[in-house]
């Protein structure tokens, strides 16, 4: 969901941060990363407008209390810390608190990008879901994002962070094979703290209703250049366990859920 890097012209004259600056609020490159696998046979889903632009994996209703209707108070009392911030499903602001346009942005630019941008993702999305449990009796989404190295304080990530919601969103033995199968090839893994999974996992990840969502968050140090978002030596690896791993969940797309993990 946060894969774009189509900038359109009217964005980057209206914004006050340079390309560059709102290039860092990109996943960038994750596509690229799971590229090989809808040539495999896995159908995949990637936005190519940029997050800061519309953010697919926030709730509808995130907006700014402005963009709310006057007579809706109810909505506007149940807004998201995270939305009042700007950093709702139409950004006004990436992080470190910088502020993303020069002047507000009007209510018809953000239902125009509400209508032509985030219901067509989410459709297409559950388009996916449904096909997927229609002819196999389940769904698996795996739900792909990147993270900087470091957090705020300059503490170092793991290589890998899966977020199921806490046990919510997926059963539990397709996380511990994803799990086993990044560890086996080396990669170091740790569980929803501090990403649990947005919008996209906690809306879709349905177990009882045979729909399993994780969410995997890469450390851009394994197969990128932060600075000049050019991948590394070490991308062609890391691409190849993307692939691995979508050859490891394949059979339980035909023959129900997996056994107890061993």
């Amino acid at each position: 969901p946060h894969s774009g890097r189509l900038y359109p012209p009217a964005f980057t004259k209206r914004a006050r941060l340079p390309l560059s600056m709102l290039r860092r609020n990109e996943d960038a490159l994750i596509d690229d990363l799971i590229a090989p696998l809808y040539a495999a046979g896995f159908p995949t889903l990637r936005a190519l407008f940029p997050r800061c632009y519309v953010d697919v994996n926030r709730a509808p209703d995130e907006l700014l209390p402005d963009w709310v209707t006057a007579g809706n108070k109810a909505q506007k009392d149940s807004l998201t810390i995270r939305a009042k911030a700007g950093l709702g499903v139409i950004p006004t602001a990436i992080g470190e608190n910088l502020p993303i346009y020069k002047s507000p942005l009007p209510k018809d630019a953000v239902s125009g990008r509400m209508e032509h941008l985030y219901a067509p993702y989410h459709s297409a999305l559950i388009d996916l879901i449904e096909k997927a449990r229609e002819r196999a009796g389940l769904a698996l989404l795996i739900d792909c994002h990147s993270m900087p190295s470091t957090s705020a304080s300059g503490r170092p990530r793991p290589d890998i962070i899966l977020g199921d919601r806490f046990g919510a969103s997926a059963h539990p033995d397709f996380v511990h094979l994803v799990e086993k199968l990044f560890k086996s090839n080396g990669y170091n893994v740790t569980r929803n703290y501090p990403y649990a999974g947005g919008y996209v996992t906690s809306k879709y990840g349905q177990p009882h209703k045979s729909v399993h969502v994780i969410q995997i968050e890469v450390n851009r140090k394994l197969y990128m250049n932060p600075a000049s978002f050019e991948p590394t030596d070490k991308f062609g690896a890391l691409q190849n366990c993307f692939l691995r791993l979508a050859e490891t969940l394949r059979p339980y797309m035909t023959q129900g859920m997996p056994r107890a993990a061993e």
